[in-house]
């Protein structure tokens, strides 16, 4: 289900499992460009709010800070390798 705010703000309704596991409908994973296997941050708002944004982690994300930190470079290199090694084990 969806509709739209005054705020031009999508909102869609989903069911949560019992295992709390929430799908996303498969339009907003294409406009968002999610795939299997890709990190979501969940970001929760103050409990006021009671509001929960999800935000896609991005590999470009990770490259942002390349180089930031002195001598890191060859341990987020291990750390991607090591990454790609569990998605290939299914992980």
């Amino acid at each position: 289900m969806s509709r739209k705010t005054a705020k031009k703000t999508e909102v869609y309704t989903t069911t949560m499992s019992s295992r709390g596991q929430v799908v996303l409908p498969s339009h907003v994973r294409r406009k968002l460009g999610l795939r299997k296997g890709m990190r979501i941050n969940i970001v929760l708002g103050e409990e006021s709010e009671g509001s929960i944004v999800l935000q896609p982690l991005r590999a470009d994300a990770i490259r942002k800070v390349r180089g930031s930190l002195p001598g890191a470079a060859a341990a987020l290199d291990f750390l991607q390798e090591e990454r790609r090694r569990d998605r290939e084990r299914g992980r």
